[in-house]
């Protein structure tokens, strides 16, 4: 496991705590931001990214046990490690139940710290890791078809939320297994990894998310894209692939808007996925692929 810089937010309404506590840990290698109480840490996890809180547990305005329930809540990809000087009042099972990944008392050694959040930091690499494996396609390092479903039912959640629309882009890449028998299934390895790769490069960071839904399909979603946008994304990734000259392949598209039909977003979900498979098979059964076609219940 490589050794990396962490964002460490300090909670505690004792200065001194903090400053030994920032000045140890920035010795460590981490960014260290402090907040006096719960109120304030709050506040700095809103305005920061951070991964790690280590909160003490009495503290004015808001306490240890409150915060860390907010971020087991709110926030579950940010560990915390409790701080107490009372071991009567809080016991080791009540900062866990809280969602308290550690417990350490009041006094301790800086070494006993460093040792638990270097123990706790393992964990969330090993974590990291098995998510990674779980929820990415190993040959293109795009996400999974497992991912999608997920990344799929949350952003239908937040289409109907905040009335955003959201679109489905399904990908298929034509005569691929000509492709294979050409060149061999090495060279077809490659054309996917080169295909995610203009994926990747033609979508919104952060925003759209891109897929291999399984062999040589592969799908995005692109949410908040004004309707007037869409066919020139399609567009300009269908140019970009033929840019690539891997011929005999061409690029086929069918594209789907999130529709709110039944009343229940999985039913929903699958209808938008069901609505661009059928205008990709559109696309390669009726014009020969190479080209993108909507589904025709979705606004253009």
């Amino acid at each position: 496991m490589k050794t990396a810089a962490h964002r460490i937010l300090v909670v505690d309404d004792e200065k001194q705590v903090c400053e030994i506590l920032e000045e140890f840990l920035s010795q460590m290698g981490h960014e260290v931001g402090t907040a006096k109480d719960g109120v304030e840490a709050l506040e700095r996890l809103k305005n920061g990214s951070f991964e790690i809180v280590i909160t003490d547990i009495d503290m004015p305005r808001m306490d240890g046990i409150e915060l860390i329930r907010y971020l087991a809540e709110h926030k579950s990809s940010v560990d915390a490690i409790a701080i107490t000087g009372h071991t009567m009042r809080y016991r080791y099972i009540d900062v866990v139940n809280a969602g308290a990944t550690d417990f350490i008392t009041k006094p301790f050694s800086l070494d006993e710290l460093g040792a638990k959040l270097n123990r706790l930091l393992r964990e969330r690499y090993f974590r990291q890791e098995l998510e990674r494996l779980v929820t990415e396609d190993a040959l293109t390092g795009l996400y999974n078809r497992r991912f999608f479903q997920r990344t799929a039912r949350k952003e239908a959640i937040r289409a109907i939320r905040y009335q955003h629309p959201l679109f489905l882009f399904f990908f298929d890449i034509d005569h691929f297994k000509d492709y294979n028998d050409l060149y061999g299934h090495q060279a077809g390895d490659s054309l996917l990894m080169e295909f995610a790769s203009v994926l990747k490069a033609s979508i919104r960071e952060d925003v759209d998310t891109a897929f291999r839904f399984g062999g040589d399909e592969f799908t995005v979603l692109l949410p908040h894209l004004p309707s007037d946008q869409v066919a020139l994304v399609a567009e300009r990734i269908r140019a970009r692939y033929n840019q690539l000259r891997l011929s005999p392949t061409t690029l086929s598209i069918g594209i789907a808007q999130f529709l709110q039909k039944s009343g229940e977003v999985d039913a929903d979900v699958e209808d938008m996925v069901l609505r661009a498979d059928k205008a990709l098979y559109f696309v390669k059964r009726s014009m020969g692929g190479d080209g993108a076609y909507f589904d025709k219940e979705s606004v253009t």
